[in-house]
């Protein structure tokens, strides 16, 4: 996987796709997976936005229980089961347990029924997985089995636990750059650092690509593509405002997750509620992500810190304070107008309707979805083709290079330079070598890639400091 930009001016392509975080790599996967000509373009680095912040999971639908909703059960179901068969080396099951409080919503009963609809509306999500990746039957436990299972736990009133089993992403960023091998194994061009800044219409009024820019070499070139899919995420309002597209703006929330230095439970998920809503403690890479905190962006109020008196009242047997927290996850994600609330699925509308054929947007919210999400857009790209339904095999084909990074570290840095587009220090740290994703790795470490950086792109000394710099800002920026 090459950056090159001729190799997106080189040819009218059936689809362009904006934005490479989650969504739009799985759109491309997919686009090219059913045989159509596909680049990719995004204006920084791949996942470096809002698939950045994640708590790392795929979720099996038992949260859409509460709202009666068994479509989306079902769903988020076969999703989890897709992922776990595509990616087996990035995602792996995982247990969950929500301790139970006295009767009600949060009692016993009420969630043994959940575990029960949700196995039974589930039946099917075991097929083709092998035995390491298959999802058990949820379970109740005992108080006893439950506080065996969460040292330290102390809930006044305890019933016992709930216990179910979802997936774990083990390196996001690294199912991102999965999603966009496999692309460019089936031919797909894709760049990062290249900037949509308007769309190109023909004499009919069709968009026909985009005019972009080269943010790395400076230069102004365009992009023809048949169908254009925005999928830049928080920018997507942007990108249709640039087509002359009004629409009503998506709200946005501002999403946390913190990544704690210990890992407060080793084996399992540990759910908790505070304000109204479920949090949980994820054990990740000899860590934990409690998450997920959510604020109207256009109003802001009690910030990431507040947010841990969020988990410190959900957790409280934790004793989780500021000095636990090692980085701060953040991101912009849709929410339902009002403020506060998470859209619960994923939208594909073509422009068509709003004066502007040729253009789709693909907008979503978790990872869970973006498989999904893909298909629903690439049928729609095929509609406006005019191009008969070809169907998507993404649910079974293994995804290329889906595993973790592995070799020594300057053989990885040298790989992610030369095969998987890292430009900037940031770049290869942050989203290609699993090493800075949990809090800021070493100095020696980072001066290990530095070097093999500088030595493969050239950079002077200048050019190591500004490097250096520009990371050393982006650990303290998210700080507490």
């Amino acid at each position: 996987m090459r950056r090159d930009i001729a190799a997106l001016t080189a040819r009218e392509h059936d689809v362009l796709v904006v934005g490479g975080g989650v969504s739009g790599a799985a759109i491309a996967w997919d686009a090219a997976l059913r045989g159509l000509q596909v680049a990719l373009v995004e204006a920084a680095d791949f996942a470096s936005g809002t698939s950045w912040n994640s708590l790392k999971t795929i979720h099996g639908g038992l949260r859409h229980l509460q709202r009666g909703n068994f479509v989306a059960v079902r769903a988020s179901a076969r999703e989890r089961s897709a992922f776990l068969r595509i990616a087996p080396n990035l995602v792996k099951p995982l247990p969950f347990l929500v301790p139970t409080v006295g009767h009600g919503a949060r009692g016993a009963e009420a969630l043994r029924v959940a575990l029960v609809a949700t196995d039974a509306l589930t039946v099917g999500r075991n097929r083709r997985l092998d035995a390491a990746h298959s999802i058990p039957r949820g379970r109740m436990l005992s108080p006893a089995e439950t506080i065996a299972r969460v040292p330290g736990l102390s809930a006044p009133g305890l019933t016992g636990g709930a216990s179910w089993t979802d997936a774990q992403v083990i390196s996001s960023e690294r199912l991102v750059l999965a999603f966009l091998h496999s692309a460019s194994a089936e031919g797909a061009a894709a760049a990062n650092y290249v900037t949509a800044t308007a769309l190109r219409r023909d004499g009919s009024g069709r968009v026909t690509g985009a005019s972009c820019r080269d943010e790395l070499g400076g230069q102004e070139i365009d992009v023809r593509a048949r169908v254009t899919i925005n999928a830049a995420g928080p920018g997507i309002d942007g990108l249709l405002a640039a087509a002359g597209v009004t629409l009503p703006r998506v709200p946005l929330l501002r999403a946390w997750n913190l990544v704690l230095r210990r890992l407060v439970v080793p084996d399992l998920a540990v759910g908790g509620r505070a304000g109204g809503r479920f949090l949980f403690l994820v054990p990740w890479q000899g860590r934990t992500i409690a998450g997920t905190g959510y604020e109207d962006a256009a109003a802001p109020g009690k910030g990431a810190r507040g947010f841990l008196s969020d988990v410190a009242s959900a957790f409280p047997w934790a004793n989780v304070t500021a000095e636990d927290v090692a980085l701060v996850h953040e991101g912009l994600v849709p929410g339902e107008k009002g403020g506060g609330v998470l859209w619960t699925g994923h939208r594909v509308r073509d422009h068509g309707r709003d004066g502007a054929p040729g253009l789709l947007s693909a907008l979503g919210v978790k990872f869970t979805g973006a498989r999904a999400l893909a298909v629903e857009a690439v049928d729609a790209a095929l509609r406006s083709l005019g191009r008969s339904r070809v169907g998507s095999r993404t649910d079974t084909v293994v995804l290329h290079r889906a595993a973790p990074c592995t070799g020594s570290l300057e053989d990885s840095a040298r790989a992610a330079v030369r095969e998987e587009m890292a430009v900037h220090l940031e770049d290869a740290v942050l989203r290609r070598l699993d090493l800075g994703t949990a809090g800021p790795p070493s100095p020696t470490e980072v001066r290990t890639v530095l070097e093999i950086m500088a030595g493969a792109l050239g950079w002077d000394e200048a050019a190591r400091a500004r490097e250096r710099a520009n990371l050393d800002s982006f650990y303290g920026e998210r700080r507490l």
